[in-house]
């Protein structure tokens, strides 16, 4: 989201337009990264899984029909604060990550996990910039999981959110799909190869130039708004 979405705003799609096409473009590239992580979703059992599935499904549900119902001056207005929020939350991922895995639950806290989701979900549905994040430290503070594991099942919590949110937005007719199919192919190959890379090399430079970028694109939106 933090690459696409900014460049279809600045290829002049309408900001909502821009929203549900850049959605539409990463899905694809989600289930093809949760397919190299599949080994690692029945770890924590297929119930657990399950439900928070649902949740995903419900609460991207929820949040894509908020979207709907938010015009595009709305959505223009709150667009540097989402990015803000965002990049505030990958800029402190680490931070984040290490504050879930010193309080790791011992257990699997089901109620309070799937609630989190659904939550967390309404937000991916709505924009869902820095959504990984959020849901790595959800998975981690309320179920004993490895980072690996909680990373296979954020990724299909992440694919079934944006996959229903996908689904609205088609059948609602907000997507450029003149733009989105061109680059919906390109991030199939690289959602897939993106996995098996992240599981190989060291993340940090990569994250450095993320971050940057996203620090960029924040300020420019905040400039373009108001001034």
């Amino acid at each position: 989201m933090f690459m696409v979405f900014p460049s279809l705003l600045f290829a002049g799609v309408a900001p909502v337009t821009a929203n549900a096409t850049a959605t539409v473009t990463l899905m694809p590239g989600g289930w093809a990264s949760t397919w190299v992580y599949r080994d690692r979703l029945a770890q924590h059992g297929w119930r657990l899984v399950g439900g928070l599935a649902l949740a995903s499904f419900a609460g991207g549900w929820i949040g894509s029909e908020l979207l709907i119902h938010t015009s595009n001056t709305q959505f223009d207005r709150l667009v540097p604060w989402l990015m803000f929020a965002a990049t505030l939350i990958f800029t402190f991922a680490e931070e984040v990550r290490n504050f879930a895995s010193s309080h790791s639950a011992k257990t699997t806290r089901g109620g309070r996990l799937v609630a989190g989701q659904f939550l967390l979900a309404i937000y991916g549905g709505y924009f869902g910039a820095g959504l990984g994040v959020l849901m790595l430290a959800l998975f981690m503070v309320t179920a004993n999981m490895q980072v690996h594991t909680a990373s296979g099942i954020r990724l299909m919590c992440g694919s079934v959110t944006n996959l229903i949110a996908a689904l609205i937005f088609a059948i609602r007719g907000i997507i450029d799909w003149r733009i989105g199919l061109p680059m919906l192919a390109c991030a199939v190959i690289g959602g897939y190869i993106g996995a098996l890379l992240v599981q190989r090399l060291n993340e940090d430079r990569a994250r450095r130039v993320i971050m940057v970028y996203a620090w960029t694109i924040t300020l420019w939106l905040m400039a373009r708004r108001y001034m």
